[in-house]
């Protein structure tokens, strides 16, 4: 049996990916691929089209924990289920894989047991962005719940993508794990092309058109949910969700603030340019990005902001909203009461926890 592990990288599509698997079992199947089912939310997501952990978030956690005979369980249950629908491969695709992996020999110590469980082996697929672009998305991704600070606070404390990379760069010839390495386009079809036709050596699954998983809102807009969650964090995701409808095409970014954040973003990279440059060789020539080796020191985030009158509109909205008594009562319940009687009910009921 061999074990795909699709561990990454964030914002290189992976959520997008996930919902294809999820919706198209039946001709990975057909291909001789098996892809087991994730937890109840992460799989009511995938096939919803949303962001999830993918169907591998209790193996990435045991190995994580080194639950190591928690593991070997869950990946035997894997294997005989995919013996069951006659299938050699077993395909698994989580981003938490890629932390869980990448510390403390945890790579090399799956691969010794999955060798010693039935002789199975392991390939990883690793998808990369240009790392100055996806950089910014990262942080995009990390700060729309108002929590995190500005890009050039996050800069210092938040990016740990190289020393991931490291770890999991550390143990592939250790570990007799093969690794595939190519490169995020964002030409339409490329990713799909990529990772099945390219990857698992099958025809892409329908219904890939018009499909997007995890969009982002703009550097602007996650100034105001920070500036808000400061004054009244129960109405950041509304807010949110708010703004994440407004046609992509009717928003505005401020150039000061764009420019800021490439300052960051270059200059962060740039500070990991040798282990970048090590996956950039990695990757097809075609498919390999200018790393940065220097950059400049930027300043402090820019005070103005930009929006569009589509985006204040949206703003005026939830003002007008937020002095209704049904929506006060509406925001009590998903800000306090909601998560509340989830605490009480992982207390009391452990094993009824979703994920």
């Amino acid at each position: 049996m061999k074990f795909l592990l699709h561990i990454g990288s964030p914002k290189a599509g992976s959520s997008f990916l996930q919902t294809l698997c999820a919706r198209s079992r039946a001709q990975l199947v057909a291909g001789g691929i098996h892809f087991p089912v994730g937890t109840p939310h992460d799989e009511e997501s995938m096939l919803g089209g949303r962001i999830s952990a993918g169907n591998a978030l209790h193996l990435a956690r045991f190995v994580r924990e080194g639950r190591w005979a928690k593991a070997e369980q869950w990946l035997q249950r894997a294997a005989e289920a995919a013996q069951a629908q006659d299938c050699d491969r077993i395909l698994l695709s989580s981003e938490w894989l890629l932390g869980a992996l990448a510390h403390d020999e945890r790579l090399v110590e799956l691969t010794r047991r999955l060798g010693a469980m039935g002789n199975h082996t392991v390939e990883l697929l690793l998808v990369l962005r240009d790392p100055v672009g996806q950089f910014i998305s990262l942080y995009k991704h990390r700060a729309k719940s108002g929590t995190v600070g500005s890009i050039d606070a996050w800069a210092q404390t938040g990016y740990d993508l190289p020393k991931r990379l490291s770890g999991i760069r550390g143990q592939i010839d250790v570990s007799g794990a093969e690794l595939v390495v190519r490169a995020y386009g964002k030409e339409s079809g490329a990713l799909e092309r990529l990772f099945f036709e390219d990857w698992l050596g099958m025809a892409v699954p329908a219904g890939t058109d018009n499909l997007l998983v995890n969009p982002s809102l703009s550097l602007s807009e996650l100034v105001l949910l920070r500036k808000l969650r400061a004054r009244h964090p129960g109405l950041v995701p509304y807010l949110y969700e708010r703004l994440l409808a407004v046609d992509p095409a009717m928003k505005l970014e401020g150039q000061a603030m764009q420019d800021h954040a490439r300052k960051v973003a270059t200059h962060a990279v740039a500070g990991y340019a040798r282990e970048w440059q090590q996956w950039n060789e990695r990757l097809p020539q075609p498919e390999r990005f200018a790393i940065p080796e220097s950059g400049e020191k930027p300043g402090s985030e820019p005070e103005q902001l930009e929006l569009s009158a589509a985006q204040l509109g949206v703003l005026m909205e939830l003002l007008a909203d937020a002095v209704r008594p049904g929506f006060g009562l509406q925001v009590f319940w998903s800000w306090r009461l909601r998560p509340l009687l989830g605490r009480i009910k992982r207390v009391v009921l452990p094993w009824h926890n979703r994920r």
